[in-house]
């Protein structure tokens, strides 16, 4: 399960910080444990470490005022070396992110070559999850198998938010039109094998625009997409799309990496 064990890395900046409101709601309704992650400078001789748990005590403290089991762990070195560490010792099935304002930073970008799934969160301008009106995730998908691997997540997350989900292709010629309809279809009919309902779209246009256009106009409260590449390698072959999406988008990204090409 996504949301069975999550870790949240934490710096002390409101942009960090900014992902526990959103996933406080989320995690307590589907029974989830939170570990909450500090990573401290090896250049610093003396690290502050009592310092930095006593401020992770009080980030779980409001998970646990939620019902929510939260554990708290500090690590010293580069932060995305302890991450990764952590992440696999502990099992984790999620990691979410706040992060600021620009590009992907170094951090994210290896987080995202690895192989556990990637929430990065910045402060919306749309709804935030917890809010009443029916919400929405909106799934791109590009014709690929490696696209369609994060439909389980994103389906995963339509049950514990009740989410609306949205299967859309992006095309350029008309020509596409019929194989985007025939792949939408087919991925909506397993769906509903699954007692589960997706709306179809296709639409026109270059596909970043498109994606943003549509999680801003349909008020979107997360996009869910795949990276790709291997391991190691220039930034560019996660993916164009995801990594401009993830830069530009107004809501959470969810990003789950796909080995290969």
């Amino acid at each position: 399960m996504l949301l069975e064990r999550v870790l949240i890395p934490l710096d002390g900046t409101p942009a960090a910080e900014s992902v526990v409101p959103l996933l406080e709601p989320i995690l307590r309704r589907s029974g989830s444990e939170v570990f909450l992650v500090r990573a401290l400078s090896p250049s610093d001789p003396r690290p502050p470490v009592q310092e930095a748990e006593e401020y992770l005590e009080e980030i779980a403290g409001r998970f646990l005022d939620e019902g929510v089991c939260a554990h708290t762990l500090v690590g010293v070195g580069p932060a995305s070396e302890v991450i990764a560490s952590l992440a696999m010792e502990e099992e984790i099935t999620l990691i979410a992110m706040g992060v600021p304002p620009g590009d992907v930073d170094p951090v994210m970008e290896r987080l995202l070559r690895g192989s556990k799934p990637v929430l990065a969160f910045r402060q919306p301008t749309a709804p935030p999850l917890s809010g009443k009106k029916r919400r929405t995730i909106l799934a791109p998908l590009d014709g690929s198998e490696a696209s369609r691997r994060s439909l389980p997540l994103a389906l995963e997350l339509a049950g514990v938010l009740d989410a609306r989900v949205i299967l859309m292709r992006v095309i350029e010629q008309d020509h596409e039109e019929l194989e985007a309809l025939n792949e939408l279809h087919g991925v909506a009919r397993r769906l509903a094998d699954q007692g589960l309902c997706a709306e179809i779209w296709i639409e026109r246009g270059e596909p970043v625009g498109k994606i943003l256009q549509i999680s801003r106009e349909e008020e979107a409260q997360l996009v869910v997409l795949t990276t790709r590449g291997r391991s190691e390698g220039p930034l560019d072959a996660l993916g164009p799309v995801t990594l401009d999406v993830m830069n530009g988008s107004p809501v959470p990204v969810l990003a789950v990496h796909v080995h290969g090409p």
